[in-house]
């Protein structure tokens, strides 16, 4: 228990002078007068940021990690184990709590579990299956899983809901189509034909979806397609030479778009109001997920780092890094390395937790994260006295070809 809360608040709520790899501790907490408390917490400390971190072992190939609505959990998609859809992990205290099983009509088919989002309506969660294009919806509350569902596509990988949790999109990387399914019927509504292979999905608003184009080895010029999905209609493509683009985030406050090329390890920042790309920043080999913090402040970017010479499904001749972009200016905070393939990234929901994933040595991270220059002090202190014991507002989501 961390016994010394309030005479440790009162001590370090003042301004500080840090450098940039400092800056998501800013104005809260001192790092060293909180180290000792957290170390004995089980978190490991490192003397850059993110200062501590937690891991834990995952089954084979994880490629997703998303929290759940609460923060409380992050649910691992496997893209390499027969049998195992989903892995489930708590945050207080870092332990994998529950697997959910999977079944196939065609056993050797039972694998190549993707990527997963949560339906925030009803707290379930969805998550899809390459293998037979196929996509499940796994309740929580009462631990079960529904049958899987045809797609309708072909290669079935990212899927997002739109703001208003009416709608869910999902990407086709055989058939080149994005479907969008009605969320309460299951009714498919329309199937967007893009003009290269698709990968990542992000609604702009309620009837407006970008879509990444990878292309694949021999692609030509690759970029964003965003469609109206009332009409199917076209409404703006943002190509890029010979690009391989990979996810993409939209922040409706800001109304700017973010993606990364994997091919030439760049992110973009695109304003979707102006029309126009407003920054570039170079980052590791092959950028996989990005996500950006709840407040948009920061952007951070799990790369995968460079391919085996003998081949990209062997592990990667170096450890990849994830990069935290700030998000004005566009430019690198910091970044560090930290596993073999880093691939699936998620923020919690209030900022505190990031979780990543490294594909190749099977590894779920967790790190303490904050920025409190988006929340209110007092409110930081409630939480903090709410929370006791435990820290929250600190100062302050290749083994194959197809992925």
């Amino acid at each position: 228990m961390l016994k010394k809360w309030p005479v440790m608040i009162a001590a370090t709520l003042f301004a500080l002078s840090l450098s940039a790899a400092e800056l998501m501790y800013h104005d809260v907490f001192l790092v060293d007068q909180i180290r000792d408390s957290l170390v004995a917490e089980g978190w490991d400390y490192r003397q850059e940021f993110p200062y501590f971190r937690k891991v834990q072992k995952t089954g084979s190939s994880p490629k997703s990690a998303t929290f759940s609505p609460d923060g409380e959990y992050i649910y691992v998609t496997l893209l390499g184990l027969r049998g195992v859809a989903v892995q489930i992990y708590s945050t207080d205290p870092f332990e994998k709590v529950k697997t959910v099983y999977s079944r196939a009509d065609d056993p050797t088919e039972n694998w190549g579990f993707s990527e997963g989002v949560f339906n925030y309506s009803d707290g379930s969660f969805w998550f899809t299956r390459m293998t037979t294009s196929e996509y499940f919806i796994y309740h929580p509350e009462r631990d079960s899983l529904e049958r899987g569902r045809p797609t309708g596509g072909d290669w079935t990988k990212s899927l997002e809901f739109s703001p208003n949790g009416r709608q869910v999109a999902m990407s086709h990387w055989i058939s080149k189509r994005v479907s969008v399914f009605d969320v309460e019927n299951h009714r498919l509504l329309r199937n967007l034909r893009v003009s290269q292979i698709p990968r990542g999905v992000a609604w702009i608003g309620n009837d407006t979806l970008a879509v990444t184009l990878y292309g694949g080895e021999n692609s030509t010029d690759c970029g964003i397609e965003v469609f109206d999905v009332r009409t199917g209609k076209r409404v703006e493509t943002m190509l890029e030479y010979r690009s391989a683009m990979r996810d993409v985030r939209f922040d409706p406050l800001a109304k700017m778009l973010y993606y990364d090329d994997m091919r030439f390890a760049i992110v973009y920042k695109y304003d979707w109001i102006r029309r126009e790309t407003v920054g570039k920043e170079e980052v590791d080999s092959h950028p996989n997920t990005i996500r950006l913090t709840p407040d948009g402040k920061y952007l951070f970017v799990s790369c995968r780092g460079p391919n085996n010479p003998k081949g990209y499904t062997l592990r990667s001749p170096r450890d990849g890094e994830v990069v935290v972009i700030e998000t004005e200016p566009f430019t690198t905070l910091t970044s560090w390395q930290q596993g073999n393939q880093p691939t699936g990234l998620d923020i919690s929901p209030d900022g505190r937790y990031l979780a990543a994933t490294d594909f190749m040595d099977n590894r779920l991270h967790l790190y303490l994260i904050a920025d409190p220059r988006s929340v209110k002090q007092a409110d930081v202190l409630t939480e903090i006295m709410k929370k006791t014991g435990n820290v929250y507002e600190m100062g302050t989501r290749s083994l194959w070809w197809w992925w």
